[in-house]
């Protein structure tokens, strides 16, 4: 199996245009036709219906979906274990959530670097659920997580906690001003999404939903609004006075939990840079300034 043919169809599947598909991969849009008829003449069947301006996969591309992006982490991981030097031994592939690396893995991972030279680093952002699976299937090796799976493959320790507090772009007194400032929905797992949405008297549609804590801390400087946002990441702008605490609202802790499969091949070198994820702290090194 050619792995360009399945890397142009996974590009076709999220672009769903030819043309935008060429550009990303640098390819001419006769290439990309021509990649994906090969695809669809190994299988037998058509991947793709093609109506105009309407590009969507068949039920044959639904299914192949999921085994061509398991093909290609195995490929990857093939390259990454064989094509590795001798004298550099240790391989990570670490997954999280897309708001845990914003508030403070990205800064952990020159720390990794640093405390083991001979380290190779995989990163992956997904849900929490596509972090389980990849993580049992071997194409991870760690995950972090808010609410790690509980099964018995697993073994999950607590690295530390994130302090979450209510940020306003405007000084707010009672949860009712949300209402007329704008509620930001940040997504902190089911269990504190289930707790805090209680915290309203009827559901309030959020003028933005997002599962990345950075898009959420630039729309309340640009445009204003609510959030539950790490302390750690919004401080230099609460000092400033370009963002505010609700001061009636107690700060909720958030513990978070590096998980990882306990019948790895690579258990024994997980461990060490796990237990160096329990000892740093959980902030951002260089915190986003828009002060400017």
């Amino acid at each position: 199996m050619n792995t360009d043919l399945l890397r142009t169809f996974l590009e076709l599947s999220k672009t769903r245009h030819f043309g935008q598909t060429a550009d990303n991969l640098y390819l001419t849009q006769s290439a990309v036709s021509f990649r994906i008829k090969q695809l669809e003449e190994t299988f037998g069947v058509p991947l793709f219906t093609r109506e105009r301006n309407n590009i969507l996969l068949t039920s044959a591309g639904e299914r192949l979906l999921p085994h061509a992006e398991n093909i290609l982490a195995a490929w990857q991981l093939a390259l990454q274990d064989v094509g590795a030097a001798p004298t550099k031994n240790i391989q990570l592939a670490l997954g999280s959530t897309s708001n845990l690396w914003d508030t403070f893995l990205q800064s952990i991972l020159p720390k990794l670097a640093t405390s083991f030279p001979n380290l190779f680093i995989r990163t992956e952002i997904n849900t929490p659920q596509e972090l389980t699976r990849a993580l049992l299937a071997g194409r991870l090796d760690a995950i972090v997580l808010l609410d790690p799976p509980n099964t018995l493959e697993i073994e999950t320790i607590k690295i530390g906690e994130i302090e979450l507090a209510l940020i306003a772009s405007q000084p707010i007194h009672r949860i009712e001003d949300i209402l007329t400032l704008g509620y930001v929905f940040v997504d902190w797992g089911t269990a504190f999404n289930l707790q805090y949405a209680k915290l309203f008297n009827e559901p309030i549609a959020p003028k933005l939903h997002t599962s990345q804590t950075h898009i959420a801390l630039e729309f309340l400087l640009a445009h204003g609004g609510a959030a539950f946002l790490p302390v750690a990441l919004v401080e230099p702008h609460i000092n400033s006075g370009r963002l505010h605490t609700m001061q009636s609202f107690t700060t909720v802790s958030r513990e978070v939990f590096a998980v990882f499969n306990k019948h790895s091949d690579h258990i024994q070198a997980i461990k060490p840079v796990v237990q160096l994820l329990t000892e740093l702290e959980l902030k951002p090194t260089y915190p986003m300034d828009n002060s400017a």
